[in-house]
């Protein structure tokens, strides 16, 4: 083996791909639209403001004004600048021509919204709202809660019931959740780090089954070209693929090392406040665990790298392949969240197929021994060993091979006699 002819075919796979827009485009828009899932609706949840009229039909004749009264105390402390005015609405003799004029008045815009609320109300039936935008969800969940507490306070007035003393004491308790460090310290968590590990596990899954893929079709293309015939003159195939594994690797490696560094620069301080979401805070990114973000990475890619390598020269096209990605991509999806720490998860994210996603999800939501995470990069780097010396009598092989697709025991027997 020539390390010079293998640092060739690595410089030509990285420089084709690194050269490219599509790379730079990539590099770029990935990381602001998984921004944008995670921030953006949280952002514009917290910013429902805006003025509101909405037509109260109250065919009750004795709901209006607690409603109404109801939405103003809940709209008290908000600091969002919510204006809703009810406008009560004669029902009229023709209770169906009143609603149909309104829902007209609603089309044109006269009010932002119709709400109904039946006579059989607070015994039976539920309020309708008619709106042509059901997405102001602020808005929403004023007028429901607005109306759910004055129906309760109005069952608990028949009852006999106090109904301020009654909210006061069944006053919901919320639950302040703490994430405890190695050190003991509490840090507030919220959820924050429940989307962490999920944009972490996306950008794995998707990087090692991108560049995975990119291996594959490499191959083939060389393949199907017949340029491969004239590389291996010069080039053993063994080296070649290495070449290629390590080369596409490294693509995949400078994009993480982009995003390490953005996703750094948005867990610094006031990054919040800068995107102005009220009362939420993203997790600080622990160096450690951007440490382990591109090892796993690297391992994850050369595991699966290899294996799409010897796919590729297994096959002779795309289609031919797919039965055999999708049993690789399948390894990629196992998810255990509920219990990170349990006996199934800990074994499971010790076998290499599934360590880059399963440890590293552990690694987010709860504190992994340092022995456990020792022996997944040995157990890893044990299992691309052994990988590459298969794939590689596939690939020496298979590289050359034209015409009918093998079978499973023609795989066997390629190994045998390579």
């Amino acid at each position: 083996m020539q390390v010079h002819r293998i640092l060739a075919v690595i410089r030509r796979e990285y420089l084709e791909r690194v050269k490219t827009k599509a790379f730079w485009i990539s590099t770029i828009l990935v990381p602001i639209f998984l921004g944008a899932v995670m921030i953006l609706p949280a952002w514009l949840a917290a910013r429902g403001g805006g003025e509101f009229s909405v037509a109260v039909l109250d065919l009750s004749g004795r709901f209006f004004e607690p409603v109404r009264d109801e939405v103003g105390r809940l709209l008290s402390g908000d600091d969002e600048k919510l204006s809703v005015t009810l406008l009560s609405q004669e029902p009229g003799p023709d209770i169906e021509a009143t609603r149909e004029r309104l829902k007209n008045e609603v089309q044109n815009k006269e009010f932002d919204g119709l709400l109904v609320i039946p006579a059989s109300m607070p015994d039976e039936g539920q309020p309708d709202y008619v709106a042509p935008n059901v997405a102001a969800f602020k808005l929403l969940t004023v007028i429901e809660r607005s109306v759910n507490n004055v129906m309760v306070a109005d069952r608990l007035t028949d009852a006999g019931l106090d109904p301020e003393a009654v909210r006061e004491l069944t006053r919901r308790v919320g639950l302040n959740t703490l994430k405890l460090g190695k050190g003991g310290e509490e840090t507030s968590d919220q959820g924050q780090t429940f989307m962490l590990a999920y944009v972490f596990m996306m950008i794995i899954y998707m990087t090692v089954l991108m560049y995975g893929i990119y291996v594959m079709r490499g191959v083939l293309e060389e393949k199907s070209s017949h340029v491969v015939e004239v590389i291996i003159s010069t080039v053993k195939p063994f080296e070649l693929m290495l070449g290629k594994i390590l080369g596409i690797g490294a693509v995949g490696l400078t994009q993480f090392l982009i995003w390490a560094a953005l996703m750094a620069a948005i867990s610094a301080p006031g990054a919040v406040a800068a995107v102005g979401i009220s009362g939420m805070e993203l997790p600080a990114i622990p160096a450690q665990l951007l440490f382990f973000f591109v090892v796993y990475f690297v391992l994850g890619f050369l595991l699966y790298g290899t294996l799409y390598a010897g796919i590729g020269a297994a096959f002779d096209t795309e289609q031919e392949a797919q039965n055999f990605q999708g049993v690789v991509t399948m390894f990629l999806i196992v998810q255990i969240l509920n219990q990170p720490d349990g006996t199934l998860s800990v074994v499971l994210s010790l076998i290499p197929f599934f360590t880059p996603m399963l440890m590293f999800l552990r690694m987010t939501l709860t504190q992994v021994p340092l022995t456990q995470l020792a022996a997944s990069v040995v157990l890893m780097v044990g299992a691309i060993l052994f990988c590459t010396w298969i794939v590689a009598k596939i690939y020496r092989v298979g590289i050359l091979m034209h015409g009918s697709k093998p079978k499973f025991k023609d795989l066997v027997r390629w190994v045998r006699e390579a």
